[in-house]
């Protein structure tokens, strides 16, 4: 699974312009009343134009025919903040992650059947270097670049040799993988990673390097720094990789007067060194449990967050990816954005999109046939002995 293949993606198109008849007037009837809304209206009409006349709306407008004989649905204008009533915690509160602090033990990876038959067989996690007729992913091309660099500042010679270490032979087989299943259960239009859902637990002396907003350096597993130096001199430590791709790895600009422009933003983790992973399993009554309990999570943030016209403009996904650099507001929106690996129209905070999640959730359950597997740990080389 691989979230970032270099190539364009779709921008998000407005959810009521592409939103067939029975669904708007589903959303129409189905939202409840709790929402501020402003004095300024709007009107999506099809076939024709004319006053509409007809039943109000939930959103306080009215649904009607119009001269023409086409349906008119004209809505009152939400103020630019919809007042969700008081919930308590956030929904996705506990799951929120950004980038100051984004080691993690247990992460998830989909795959598809066809691979889960090839791990059965081998009892081997890491079979491929990349999906086929994609390439090995963004990621691992940004690191190839930054670890051939010849007209870098010496200074940067051991982030040079960590981005070559990183994007070479000892990481070219990988997982792609997150801290969230459902986060990634959905990816972008016109790409799917599996219905298959591996989960891996990470050693507690695992390493891992970061790359985001123009650096990388590495962490442990308690997001306390590692030296370079330490990592050069033992990479058989370093499990893999949390890549952002941010306005400094060409995805959205987050200020200034081309503020959303680049490309769109995502984020992941490849975990490439099959050592330095405690455990990883598919098929287990512990994983089944956990899609469970993301059904229910999105399911409850879906219910809350329903009364709230959909925000659907094309500056979401830079809002979003722009947003993971510190810890968020914790609203049930900005905890939600901040749990995502994948801002892509498939995950907009709207109804549709969330009831579509919800159903490629459940279509993943699975009857439990446990296939465990405990990597022998990595063989730490000898210490260097002083000459005579």
């Amino acid at each position: 699974m691989s979230f970032g293949t270099g190539r364009a993606r779709a921008g998000v198109r407005p959810l009521l312009a592409r939103t067939a008849l029975p669904r708007l007037l589903w959303l129409l009837a189905a939202s409840p009343l709790g929402c501020e809304r402003g004095s300024n209206g709007y009107t999506f009409e099809s076939n024709g134009g004319g006053s509409s006349t007809g039943a109000s709306g939930a959103f306080g407008g009215t649904v009607g025919v119009g001269a023409g004989g086409g349906l008119t649905v004209a809505i009152a204008g939400p103020e630019p903040f919809c007042q969700l009533p008081d919930a308590g915690k956030a929904v996705f509160a506990e799951r929120a992650l950004t980038s100051d602090a984004p080691a993690r033990r247990e992460l998830f990876t989909w795959t598809t059947a066809e691979q889960i038959q090839e791990i059965r067989a081998g009892s081997v996690l890491m079979t491929r270097s990349e999906r086929e007729g994609l390439g090995p992913g963004y990621a691992m091309e940004a690191l190839a670049m930054f670890g051939s660099c010849t007209t870098c500042d010496p200074a940067d010679a051991d982030r040079i040799a960590l981005a070559a270490l990183l994007s070479g032979p000892a990481f070219s087989k990988a997982r792609y993988a997150w801290t969230e299943p459902w986060a990634t259960r959905v990816g972008w239009p016109g790409e799917s990673y599996g219905d298959q859902l591996v989960r891996m637990v990470l050693r507690q002396d695992a390493w891992l390097a970061r790359y985001w907003s123009q650096r990388l350096d590495v962490v442990d597993m308690n997001n306390a720094p590692v030296a370079l130096a330490d990592v050069l001199a033992h990479p058989e430590r370093l499990a893999g990789i949390y890549f952002v791709r941010d306005s400094g790895a060409g995805g959205p600009q987050c200020y200034g007067s081309f503020r959303g422009g680049g490309g769109n933003g995502y984020r992941e983790f490849i975990i490439g060194n099959e050592a330095m992973i405690e455990e990883w399993s598919l098929g287990t009554p512990e994983i089944r449990s956990r899609i469970e309990s993301d059904i229910a999570l999105v399911q409850t943030f879906f219910e809350r967050i329903r009364p709230c016209p959909p925000r659907a403009d094309s500056l979401w996904n830079s809002d979003v990816v722009c947003g993971w650099a510190s810890p968020p507001d914790m609203t049930e929106v900005s905890a939600y954005e901040s749990s995502l690996a994948i801002p892509s129209p498939g995950y907009l905070p709207a109804a549709e999109p969330l009831a579509s999640l919800i159903e490629a959730l459940q279509a993943s359950l699975f009857e439990p046939d446990p296939f465990v597997v405990t990597p022998a740990p990595p063989t730490t080389p000898p210490p260097t002995q002083p000459n005579p």
